[in-house]
């Protein structure tokens, strides 16, 4: 038997169990024998008390990510701040940015109006076919707004952050962010080579998480651009047997309500 019925059978235990247990959850009176009636009063409030504590639980949990998402809003907006009043206006490779002295590899930053920043440097450090490939990059960025996207994910880091499969998750999100980017710039004319020369070149980030960088997820868009197949991170079928149980419980929850 594999390992996904074996888990969505113990799981679908689990919950028969736990339903049972609810369903005597009026006390004593039920095992002392009182009428059905008030078995069954018992059973609902202490049903209701424990939805009511499900649903506070996940008011609270909202609330804590809402403030987790505007926390690092604020953060990006300070670090697109600094980088704005340090940046002078260029054209390259036909793209608007910002050149910033200092900075080690290109940025998009700005939720409402996101900016390409590049080192000062950036055109002595690349070709011009690697110029124009990193600058079709970011501006992918610009264009599906990726800094968004980035804030919310930094926002839920601290919270999957402490597992293991949380951080990788995170990870793979924000690989898929910039392989999608680098495959903009395929599309549009950029070789493989060139963008990954340029991966090479241009190190790893170390602005700021909430930030899309050129030199981000290096290792997987390297993998990525020379042909290797990526494990796809896990999707639905991979957390069902988890995801049932707790779903059928919350059912049997709901039905103890209605019924």
């Amino acid at each position: 038997m594999r390992p996904f019925a074996v888990v969505t059978i113990l799981g679908a235990t689990a919950v028969a169990i736990a339903c049972l247990l609810v369903g005597v959850a009026g006390g004593a009176s039920c095992a002392l024998g009182l009428e059905g009636t008030a078995c069954l009063g018992g059973s609902v409030s202490s049903i209701r008390d424990l939805l009511g504590a499900a649903v506070a639980m996940g008011l609270i949990a909202g609330v804590l990510l809402v403030a987790s998402i505007l926390w690092q809003a604020r953060r990006h907006r300070r670090v697109s701040a600094a980088l704005g009043s340090a940046a002078s206006p260029a054209w390259l490779a036909q793209h608007d940015v910002r050149l910033v002295s200092g900075l080690d590899t290109p940025y998009v930053a700005g939720l409402a109006r996101p900016r390409i920043y590049c080192p000062a440097d950036l055109a002595d450090r690349l070709s011009e076919p690697e110029l124009r490939a990193v600058l079709l990059h970011e501006h992918h960025h610009q264009l599906a707004h990726a800094s968004a996207r980035l804030v919310v994910l930094a926002a839920i880091l601290p919270a999957v952050g402490r597992l293991e499969v949380g951080r990788r998750w995170v990870e793979r999100r924000r690989a898929a962010i910039e392989i999608a980017a680098d495959e903009h710039a395929l599309r549009a004319g950029a070789g493989r080579a060139e963008l990954a020369r340029a991966l090479l070149k241009l190190g790893s980030a170390s602005l700021d998480v909430s930030l899309p960088s050129y030199a981000s997820a290096s290792e997987l868009r390297l993998r990525h651009l020379t042909g290797e197949t990526i494990p796809a991170s896990r999707g639905l079928g991979s957390v069902a047997p988890v995801v049932f149980p707790i779903v059928a419980f919350a059912a049997c929850l709901i039905w103890g309500l209605i019924a």
